[in-house]
């Protein structure tokens, strides 16, 4: 049985700008891996800014936190302009694959960006449908999500308003585990960067 949040409070998962990392060519699973470390050491593309309503939105929380990956970081500096906010790498995002659930080699084929984007998606897809967790995500990943909604719960009880800037698979981890916890999801919550879910206490 789930408690009901307070009312009032508001807490906003913001998915980063869009990476400042540009993919070229066929990969195979390894060639894969090296994207996804060069996407982790990225920044944000500077001609991609935030719409200006979350820009208005962000300047009216009383708290900005962020994963401390660089994308993340720099997508809560452009949403801070010139203010304070912390970071945690409790907020990082989950993997693709662990040591139990490794990305899939598919004998070895080479595959576009957005070949590999269409394999992630079909296996998003079958862990939905059998009500499992994403691809990569562990007991580990669904812990912390959980301790991460806890303490941005925390927040919001001093702030009121909190502005958590994130990633696309944890930010679904931790709005379930806000779920959980009595707070109300929006009816739409699209995955597209810059893209803010609120969730409010009721």
């Amino acid at each position: 049985m789930t408690s009901a949040a307070p009312a009032g409070r508001e807490i906003i998962l913001v998915r980063h700008g869009r990476s400042a990392h540009v993919q070229r060519g066929w990969l195979d699973v390894d060639g894969l891996r090296g994207w996804m470390a060069a996407y982790d050491a990225a920044g944000i593309a500077l001609h991609h800014p935030p719409p200006p309503e979350l820009v208005a939105l962000a300047r009216t929380a009383g708290l900005l936190v962020a994963s401390d990956m660089p994308r993340a970081v720099a997508s809560a500096r452009v949403l801070a302009d010139g203010g304070d906010f912390r970071t945690s790498a409790l907020l990082r995002e989950a993997p693709l694959e662990t040591p139990e659930l490794p990305l899939p080699r598919l004998g070895g084929m080479r595959l576009p960006y957005r070949g590999w984007g269409l394999v992630l998606g079909a296996l998003w897809l079958r862990a939905h449908l059998r009500g499992a967790p994403p691809p990569g995500v562990d007991a580990a990943a669904l812990a912390r999500a959980d301790e991460a909604a806890a303490w941005v719960e925390e927040l919001a009880a001093a702030h009121e308003r909190v502005l958590v800037v994130t990633h696309a698979t944890f930010r679904t981890l931790v709005g379930a585990a806000l779920r959980r916890r009595g707070w109300r999801a929006p009816e739409r919550r699209p995955f597209h960067e810059w893209s803010a879910w609120r969730y409010r206490g009721s």
